[in-house]
């Protein structure tokens, strides 16, 4: 009676007819197996990998390294239960060198009954070769990432998943364990505002194989942070993979945003010494004539008719306006030097508070004052002191309708007093925030321009700094910082 466990005559006939028509052009290769692991035929496209005929051999005799040779013994014997199809990778010991070889083996069953073992074989050596000089190329990145203090990042296009080092969650403060490790979750955290750079690089990169990008992103504790993220674009093993490093670049971002406001600054201040030789040169020969058309105003003001008297007023205003205008002129070219003693910074920005108070109710404005400690001390000139707070509640006074309100705060911030002036006028655009401070650039019908820059000055001589934050339809916040005097810090 014939073995059943051997494939007939005809089964094998069958089988190598089919596939020699088959495979005899294609880069891969079948062979056929008794269920005692005997090859029974291989297709002709094998002896330009195995150099020789291996039928009528078994796996334990072909030519692979004894590791290998245990992983087949070790998938063998499922495939002739019937088990579902196994994948071996091993090493064919060819004549012209090592060649790594998938093989996948899959049962063959006659009337039912296993009969049989498929093996369809593939050369990956060139596949396997990319994938070390992969592998390697994204170990040698992660070193020189870690190195230099960036993050590792890997990104699978298909299926949108996304693998973090720890150093992408320290520079995005987030724990991994709360991260789902998705494209669409990376995405949340970036900014809005960049949210479309960031998809359309990722989408240019699948094109160009490169990826290089800055953009922002809110940390896991709120904090806003510049990140530059670069990458390459990889196909191996049947994975598109997107993968590169990140690196926080807010300290890089925040010191050219510091040059370029020192770059401005400088420009300012050019612009301010001109106004300052400009001033030096002429102030005193326009003074004197305003002085003298003071004088015959008044006199001509006492003689005219009631009728005539509204336009020597509207004069009279007039050269009050030139008067004021010629004094800003000269405090900017020639600034008195502050005279330095102590000041308690609560009490002298209450004085200017009850000073602008009857200017506050002639334009139906209220001043609230908040003090946030009963006393603060600085280093500072009371008379220029006041005078800078005169002219920034004045400013907020005159931004604002009837009814509005001014908020003053005054209070300590580690080593800094800091006083705050909040208008709730209609506020300012970025352009013209921008702009504020350049010499005769204002937002009033009357205004000069040049109180700003005044103050600044005199803020900056203290060691202090005046910011100003604006937005339309929401009013004008400026805040003066101010170094703590060192018996108060004490």
């Amino acid at each position: 009676m014939e073995d059943s466990r051997i494939p007939s005559f005809a089964r094998v006939r069958a089988v190598r007819e089919a596939l020699d028509g088959a495979m005899r052009e294609g880069p891969d290769w079948v062979s056929y197996h008794a269920l005692n692991a005997e090859c029974l035929y291989v297709t002709p496209s094998w002896g330009a990998i195995g150099g020789a005929d291996w039928v009528g051999r078994s796996f334990t005799h072909w030519p692979m390294p004894e590791e290998d040779r245990a992983a087949w013994a070790d998938v063998w014997p499922a495939v002739v239960q019937g088990a579902a199809p196994a994948r071996v990778v091993w090493r064919c010991e060819a004549a012209e060198g090592q060649r790594f070889v998938e093989s996948v083996l899959l049962p063959d069953r006659w009337h039912g009954e296993m009969v049989g073992i498929f093996g369809w074989h593939r050369d990956i050596t060139a596949l396997r070769a990319h994938q070390e000089r992969l592998e390697a190329s994204v170990a040698r990145m992660r070193l020189a990432y870690g190195l230099a203090r960036s993050g590792y990042w890997e990104l699978d296009v298909a299926t949108r998943q996304l693998a973090w080092s720890q150093e992408v969650y320290d520079i995005w403060e987030i724990d991994p364990a709360h991260f789902p490790g998705t494209y669409e979750a990376f995405l949340e955290t970036v900014v809005p505002e960049d949210r479309a750079l960031v998809e359309q690089a990722v989408s240019r990169a699948m094109h160009t194989h490169t990826y290089d990008l800055e953009y922002r992103i809110r940390t896991g504790r709120g904090q806003v942070r510049f990140v530059r993220s670069v990458g390459r674009y990889e196909q191996a093993g049947g994975r598109a993979v997107l993968f590169g490093a990140v690196q926080d670049i807010t300290a890089q971002k925040e010191s050219e945003f510091a040059l370029a406001a020192s770059r401005e600054l400088l420009a300012r201040s050019d612009k301010l010494a001109a106004v300052g030789q400009l001033a030096a040169g002429i102030a005193h020969e326009i003074r004197n004539p305003l002085t003298a058309l003071r004088g015959f105003i008044d006199l001509m003001y006492q003689r005219a008719r009631s009728n005539n008297r509204r336009y020597l007023e509207i004069m009279r205003g007039e050269v009050s306006r030139m008067e004021a205008i010629v004094s800003e002129l000269l405090r900017l070219a020639r600034p008195d030097r502050p005279q330095f003693q102590q000041v308690d910074l609560v009490d002298l920005v209450q004085e200017v508070v009850a000073f602008m108070s009857a200017q506050a109710l002639l334009h139906s404005v209220e001043i609230r004052y908040e003090p946030g400690t009963p006393s603060l001390l600085v280093q500072g000139d009371p008379n220029q002191l006041k005078q800078v707070f005169i002219n920034l509640m004045r400013n907020g006074i005159e931004a604002m309708q009837p009814g509005g309100s001014l908020r003053v705060r005054v209070f300590q911030d580690g080593h800094v007093a800091r006083v705050e002036i909040a208008d709730q006028g209609s506020g300012m655009s970025p352009e013209a925030l921008a702009r504020l401070g350049e010499p005769f650039f204002t937002t009033k019908e009357q205004g000069t321009g040049l109180g700003v820059m005044v103050s600044k000055r005199m803020v900056a001589d203290h060691g202090g700094e005046l910011a100003i934050e604006s937005e339309v339809g929401r009013g004008t916040t400026v805040t003066v910082r101010l170094p703590v005097a060192q018996s108060a810090e004490d």
